[in-house]
């Protein structure tokens, strides 16, 4: 359906934001925060997992197996991984 399309796709262990006006607030579980995706970079953050207008939300035990710690997403034509194994800096900022 024309304007229904998901602002997000899943290829791997990668999330790919389509939309970059949108924000995907990917949801961690309760031992991590949430991790907000917008156009502007990859951050956690405390914002609720509540739904609102311009804000999506993906539970990653959805879209990822449970064992599964990282992950890559694209942020205003950056790749970052997040890898939950590290605690201090999951965020990294992939260099090509």
């Amino acid at each position: 359906m024309f304007g229904n399309e998901e602002p997000y796709s899943v290829t791997g262990n990668t999330i790919l934001l389509k939309d970059e006006n949108k924000k995907l607030l990917l949801i961690t579980g309760a031992k991590y925060d949430n991790i907000l995706v917008s156009r502007s970079g990859v951050e956690f953050t405390d914002l609720p997992p509540e739904r609102r207008p311009g804000l999506r939300l993906v539970s990653l035990l959805e879209v990822f197996k449970k064992e599964k710690t990282y992950f890559f997403v694209r942020a205003g034509g950056v790749e970052y991984q997040i890898d939950l194994k590290f605690e201090e800096s999951p965020i990294t900022e992939m260099k090509f």
